[in-house]
């Protein structure tokens, strides 16, 4: 869940629209993973042959509502064909496949969430040095 805001009173689309924009939203749900793998792993200590209860349910369940966000992502044109277009393209497509995909072909695991959101972080970094800043990504 994220911080209400009076920002959306007037918003058009459902999950959002722009390149920020769903990026952030897409990041917002990064808090959650934590909250699903923890079910998972509870409901797996207590119930080990649900097989409907794996860790690719789980995973898929958790990009069911964080990809919602990269319905709508926009590339501003003189962007298009750049490194951040082939990322954006590269999570927008994994991550909605995951979580919206009619057809799995593999088990998701853990190592998908941490691939969509290193994902979202290079975007984030390299649009920060195409607006000409130094970005550090931190260490916490």
């Amino acid at each position: 869940m994220t911080i209400p805001t009076k920002l959306n009173k007037d918003a058009q689309s459902e999950f959002g629209s722009g390149l920020v924009i769903c990026l952030v939203k897409f990041a917002e749900h990064a808090e959650r993973w934590l909250y699903y793998k923890k079910t998972y792993a509870e409901r797996h200590q207590s119930s080990p042959n649900e097989e409907w209860w794996t860790e690719g349910h789980v995973v898929m369940m958790f990009f069911n509502g964080a990809s919602d966000h990269l319905d709508e992502i926009k590339v501003p044109k003189r962007w298009r064909g750049t490194e951040i277009d082939k990322k954006i393209a590269e999570l927008r497509n994994l991550s909605l496949e995951i979580g919206h995909g009619f057809r799995h072909t593999r088990e998701y695991t853990e190592e998908d969430v941490i691939r969509a959101y290193d994902l979202c972080r290079e975007i984030a970094l390299l649009i920060d040095e195409k607006l000409g800043l130094k970005p550090d990504i931190g260490k916490w």
